[in-house]
């Protein structure tokens, strides 16, 4: 009875501090704003405090923003305290001169410092507290590999084709597709590119209509054509809703951002959003033991499994690690960089392990050392094998196994990269040699009947892609395309 009577005591006198701190926190909070002094405030925040869908590192831009479009403070009326398991949530009243109060919820975490403050997320259009509906579906198509989706622009009545692309941290569109929409240039900036930057042609206040959605103010630039895409976005859709895209049906299914309760079985992932892009972690081991963790820009606009960054792979010293099946380049805007490439024994992301899947790794340069903001990508071959859901106001990632999620890998051979399509054929998928005269007759999509004695469907067993690979001679291909067969040695 002592010891309970003891513990009531200790609790009730815990919670009386934790009253008084967040007490203290809430005057200097009201001093903060009325000085309009950022520094003073910064102090009172929790590491993952954010402004609406922004990210920690953006809170002095966000709430300076907010400071110089407000009137002044007056004062600030504190109300009723909630206290949850981690949380404790107090009703407030900001009093601005000659303007009418404004409610809101100050949330403080454990460590009584501030979580959100709600009027603050309401100014960039976000409702914490609202119910989550679903207020659109989109149908997409895979196309050239990438997530294909009809949107319309400005007073355009054409439909262009953009690729949603999670590593774009706004929107692109090829000369031609920016014409047709009426896209008017108004400056230049500097666009960040895999190997670097390039100044690019910008363009402010456009619309974007997807779906029955309207997205107002969008910004653009301008990129030379690549592919049968009219241009790319992804951020776009992610700063605006929390995004659900399902690879089994097809679809990307949007909903408002509000107090969203996960009703799936996958473990949640929470990501960094510094740069503008979500970055996951991921373990990747490799044929000699190392293993080795890394910050991966979750990225469906790659048409690849992996890459590792110059800086990333020059730090462990990768390429001593891998064994090599190709050697290549990579192109972006301009930015050539060598790519040497092979599979490894093993990648983790969030308890989920895949074997033997292809990486790239890109070369280092000791005078374009600073560019990569992220050790990597993690591109769509792995991201497919899963429905995901981001929701940005949490900064995390669904990641649910499909259909498609043991699907074996793509690998390398003789200069080719092979994949089996959803039916267990094997596809020409990319041909790394181009110097090969044989495969100058040999287009992507064709497939692979034969190689050497094993029929395609014996390469599903691991053990007899490892023999083929270990076969040293030139090996003897019985390719269909089209409508023709043809038999060459590589």
């Amino acid at each position: 009875m002592k010891k309970f009577l003891l513990s009531a005591i200790l609790l009730s006198g815990l919670a009386v501090c934790a009253q008084d701190n967040i007490q203290k926190s809430l005057e200097t909070f009201e001093k903060a704003f009325q000085n309009k002094d950022y520094n003073s405030m910064k102090e009172l925040l929790a590491p993952q405090f954010t402004v609406g869908v922004g990210d920690s590192s953006s809170n002095e831009f966000y709430l300076n923003g907010i400071f110089n479009a407000l009137p002044a403070l007056d004062s600030l009326q504190i109300g009723k305290s909630v206290a949850s398991k981690n949380e404790t949530s107090v009703a407030v009243h900001f009093f601005f001169k000659g303007k009418d109060k404004k409610a809101s919820e100050i949330v403080f975490t454990e460590a009584n410092k501030i979580l959100y403050v709600t009027y603050f997320d309401k100014l960039y259009g976000v409702a914490r507290n609202a119910e989550v509906k679903k207020v659109a579906s989109i149908p997409f198509e895979i196309l050239e590999g990438g997530i294909a989706i009809k949107i319309k622009l400005n007073k355009s009545d054409r439909e262009f084709i953009m690729q949603f692309d999670t590593g774009a941290d706004g929107m692109a569109l090829n000369p031609d597709s920016a014409y047709k929409a009426g896209v008017v240039v108004t400056k230049t900036k500097s666009a960040s590119v895999v190997g670097g930057s390039h100044q690019v042609q910008y363009s402010a206040d456009n619309t974007i209509y997807i779906g029955d959605q309207v997205l107002k103010n969008q910004g653009l630039v301008i990129f030379p054509k690549s592919g049968a895409f009219d241009g790319l976005f992804g951020a776009n859709l992610l700063r605006n809703f929390i995004t659900r895209v399902n690879f089994d049906t097809k679809t990307i299914d949007l909903y408002n951002f509000g107090n969203y309760v996960y009703d799936g079985k996958a473990k949640p992932l929470v990501f960094d959003y510094k740069t503008g892009l979500p970055v996951v972690k991921m373990n990747l081991t490799f044929e000699d033991k190392k293993t080795v963790k890394g910050n991966f820009t979750f990225d469906t606009g790659a048409g690849y499994n992996l890459i590792a960054y110059g800086p990333f792979n020059h730090k462990h010293t990768l390429q001593n690690s891998l064994k090599t099946d190709y050697t290549s380049v990579n192109q972006s805007l301009g930015s050539i960089t060598q790519i040497v490439g092979g599979a490894i024994p093993n990648t983790e992301i969030n308890g989920n392990n895949f074997p033997n899947v292809t990486i790239a790794l890109q070369e280092y340069q000791e005078n374009n050392k600073n560019w990569a903001s992220a050790d990597g990508s993690l591109g769509i071959e792995l991201i497919k094998r899963f429905n995901f859901t981001i929701d940005l106001l949490h900064k995390t990632v669904y990641l649910e196994p499909n259909k498609s999620f043991r699907k074996p890998s793509s690998f390398y051979l003789s200069g080719i990269e092979l994949d089996f399509d959803d039916q267990n054929n094997l596809i020409i998928k990319k041909i790394v040699n181009s110097n090969n005269e044989d495969l100058k007759r040999v287009k992507t999509g064709a497939k692979v009947i034969q190689i050497n004695d094993f029929e395609a469907l014996d390469l599903l067993k691991p053990e007899n892609l490892k023999k083929l690979k270990e076969h040293k001679e030139a090996k003897d291909f019985i390719i269909e395309q089209g409508d023709q067969s043809m038999q060459i040695s590589i």
